[in-house]
């Protein structure tokens, strides 16, 4: 009886272990999609009298994209108070993927990049004014808003990319991968 007792301390908890390994259970895999955009819009907002504001908008990113709206027409040397929106247009009602990218803000990066035309001494500096709330050496800037300053009058394309970087953001455009990468004409006049 003895022997008997031991076994069936034995056998009983390696029993329960196996029950209790089901490999019928469904394990899903983490996901962080990028984000889904169709319309991206950049207003800028002259700090100077009279004031000056400027929209241009990108629609069907995730198709054949239409530039037609895609302009800037900015002063000379004036700076700007710049507000990217991202919509998502695919979705009823339109999702504000802006707000989307806001509340995700210690994951997503916008980075500006101008180039101006051949032999344009046309510039523009974008600086984001928004931050996230990663520790330090953070908070990193997200790029949602921006102060924009132009310099010489010329011409030139502002690339707007959107990082999407979770868990890995450092404040620089790499690691990561891209949500939105589209350009905007600029002409300064």
């Amino acid at each position: 009886m003895n022997m008997f007792r031991q076994s069936l301390l034995f056998l009983l908890p390696m029993a329960l272990l196996v029950a209790a390994c089901n490999n019928d259970e469904e394990n899903p895999t983490p996901t962080d999609d990028n984000e889904a955009i169709t319309t991206a819009t950049l207003t800028l907002t002259s700090q100077t009298t009279p004031v000056q504001t400027v929209t241009a908008t990108v629609e069907n990113l995730n198709t054949n994209a239409d530039f037609s709206r895609a302009t800037l027409t900015l002063r000379p040397n004036t700076t700007y108070t710049g507000v990217l929106s991202l919509l998502d247009k695919t979705k009823t009602p339109t999702l504000d993927v802006s707000a989307e990218v806001a509340e995700e803000a210690n994951e997503h990066l916008v980075v500006y990049t101008f180039t101006p035309t051949t032999g344009s001494p046309a510039s523009v500096t974008v600086t984001a004014t928004d931050r996230d709330t990663n520790p330090a050496p953070g908070p990193y800037p997200i790029g949602l808003a921006t102060q924009i300053r132009t310099g010489a009058a010329g011409s030139g394309k502002l690339k707007v990319v959107l990082r999407h970087q979770p868990n890995v953001k450092n404040g620089t455009p790499q690691p990561g991968s891209s949500d939105l990468d589209t350009d905007f004409s600029v002409t300064i006049q």
